[in-house]
């Protein structure tokens, strides 16, 4: 969420520019435009050439999307010449707003990151910024378009009609993407591949075989545990990393250099020692029967927690970097002796190097990735309820815009439409068909990514080449039916350890459920101040600078909560849950 200022902004540009701006004034023509493509190329969308200016974020480091192999593909199926903003992630956002102010250089596509708050303020205010993609008879200054998914997206409204072959009792894809007023003004971003789905709590599982062999043979070990499967609650968890600080669990002769746990901050540490108390996030979540929104960081749960990590952190199981983990490279650089992080991918934080001190069965030396398997949910004597993960979501109203003022909706309609086909979903992936990718047999089972070896880059360096999706996570459909296919022992094996978590897999804030632009406002303003107290709270209670175990400081924490709006945080999305209801 931005803070309350951009709204401001945004309301003032947006009503002032539709005042007095009107659509664009270039020539259009209709006959031009091909509905159906040609029968020599279904792809191709114009007769002539014309230029879509597309609007979207880029991931600092990688190439100008100009660059990238996708769009080049597409340009030329298309007969679309494209041209690019893409303002770095970091501003984003001030970027966009800025956008509104100048009629002349409005795109005819915001792709990616299009905050849902955004599309509630037009459509409440009914300012006419955004193109509904599902309204019946809807015209421009071109004439009448009709509604964009039923007359240009065939592959598209089949996703919707089907869900994008997920259980609708998981998620719905049209209620994600539908406002209260019926129509659609944003496609979806979509994703069901496990590994993208959750955070992932990895353990060294050879470390725990060391341990179970024992290291040293003279002492008692804190858990009779073998393997990272048997880890059931909180209580084994936290025994085997006192095992890890205590013995030689990484095999290399000495008993004081393993570091059991450690995080980005406190982020998905939390996340996963809170759900064996019952909840999936110290924010807003809705309990499990969706009678109420929960301020999870307020409840007698998240105490369980705080006295849990708190414990660890006086055994010395927590890294003592942890608060100063602000990424992933800071936290790897304890990779090798880590015995568990959070992480989308060991190797990112371990490397793919041989371990030394460890050798298989066959006698062949490990890699430090190979070491690691994830850790599946656990219950606690707190909570001993169903099994639950953080779910990440499988649909977000953030795919794709359309301004009004474009003339082209028909145009960029089609071109979304292939970026939701079979083509389109490989292309932001991993690219071209026989190029880039190649499948491994005739049933298309599996398929293998081409790297040239005159590359001197890792596999991500490659592929941020082809696509914007490096880094960004930047796709409108990452489908497990191509990406889950993938021939790479590496990603195998991540893939297989993902998927323990979909079972468990809940949304603390269904996507389903829309806020007012007042209601948005508030929130952002209430976030802006009370999130730091919070992190700040967290951090002194697991550290100890503060202790959770006196009662008054819990009730001081509480008090501050309060002062900050936490209560009317929490009225907000229960006035908004009732009115849903």
């Amino acid at each position: 969420m931005r803070k309350s200022t951009l709204f401001l902004s945004l309301f003032t540009l947006i009503g002032g520019c539709l005042v007095s701006c009107g659509n664009k004034t270039v020539d259009y023509n209709l006959d031009n435009f091909l509905p159906n493509g040609t029968s020599e190329n279904p792809y191709q969308i114009v007769k002539e050439p014309i230029t879509i200016h597309i609007f979207a974020p880029k991931s600092s480091g990688n190439p100008e999307y100009k660059d990238q192999k996708m769009f080049k593909y597409l340009s030329k199926i298309t007969n679309i010449n494209f041209r690019f903003t893409t303002p770095d992630t970091s501003a984003y956002n001030n970027q966009r707003a800025a956008v509104w102010s100048n009629p002349k250089n409005t795109p005819d596509l915001f792709l990616f990151n299009n905050p849902i708050a955004e599309q509630v303020q037009y459509a409440e205010n009914n300012f006419d910024a955004l193109t509904p993609f599902n309204k019946a008879g809807y015209k421009d200054s071109t004439g009448e378009v009709g509604s964009l998914i039923d007359n240009y997206m065939p592959n598209y409204k089949k996703l919707l009609d089907n869900n994008f072959n997920i259980d609708r009792s998981k998620e719905d894809a049209k209620k994600t993407a539908t406002l209260s007023n019926g129509l659609m003004y944003c496609s979806l971003s979509a994703k069901d591949v496990a590994r993208d789905l959750t955070y992932k709590m990895f353990i060294n599982n050879v470390w725990i075989k060391n341990v179970y062999n024992g290291y040293p043979k003279s002492y008692a070990k804190t858990h009779n545990i073998d393997d990272a499967s048997k880890i059931k609650t909180i209580d084994d968890y936290v025994g085997i990393l006192t095992d890890f600080k205590n013995y030689d669990a990484n095999n290399d002769g000495r008993s004081d250099n393993e570091i059991p746990v450690s995080s980005k901050q406190y982020e998905y540490f939390r996340n996963f020692i809170l759900q064996s108390y019952g909840y999936v996030t110290n924010g807003m979540e809705i309990e499990d029967d969706g009678s109420k929104f929960t301020f999870v960081c307020i409840t007698e749960a998240y105490k369980k927690y705080l006295k849990t990590a708190n414990s660890m952190w006086d055994a010395g199981l927590i890294d003592k970097n942890t608060s100063a983990n602000k990424t992933d490279t800071t936290m790897a650089a304890n990779g090798k002796i880590l015995g568990s992080f959070v992480a989308a991918a060991p190797y990112l934080i371990t490397s793919q190097k041989e371990d030394p001190n460890n050798f298989k069965e066959d006698g062949s030396k490990y890699t430090y990735d190979e070491e690691y398997v994830t850790v599946s949910p656990l219950t606690s004597s707190y909570y001993n309820g169903p099994l639950k993960q953080l779910g990440l979501g499988y649909f977000r109203a953030d795919g794709a815009t359309i301004p009004t003022k474009s003339i082209y909706k028909r145009e960029v309609a089609r071109l979304l439409d292939i970026m939701y086909s079979e083509l389109g979903t490989q292309l932001i992936s991993y690219g071209v068909e026989n190029e880039d990718w190649t499948w491994d047999d005739e049933a298309h089972t599996s398929w293998t990514f081409n790297v040239p070896s005159s590359f001197t880059g890792n596999q991500e360096e490659y592929r941020a080449t082809i696509t914007p999706n490096v880094g960004s996570a930047s796709a409108l459909y990452w489908s497990n039916d191509f990406v889950g296919k993938m021939n790479d022992k590496v990603i195998t094996k991540l893939n297989e350890q993902s998927e323990i978590y979909t079972p468990y897999l809940k949304t603390p804030e269904p996507q389903e459920y829309k806020f007012t632009s007042k209601e948005y406002e508030e929130i952002t303003t209430i976030k802006a101040s009370l999130d730091s107290q919070i992190t700040y709270y967290e951090a002194s209670f697991i550290e100890g600078n503060i202790d959770i175990n006196n009662d008054s400081n819990w009730n001081s924490y509480l008090s501050t909560i309060k002062k900050f709006h936490g209560n009317k945080l929490e009225d907000i999305y229960n006035t908004m849950l009732q009115r849903y209801k």
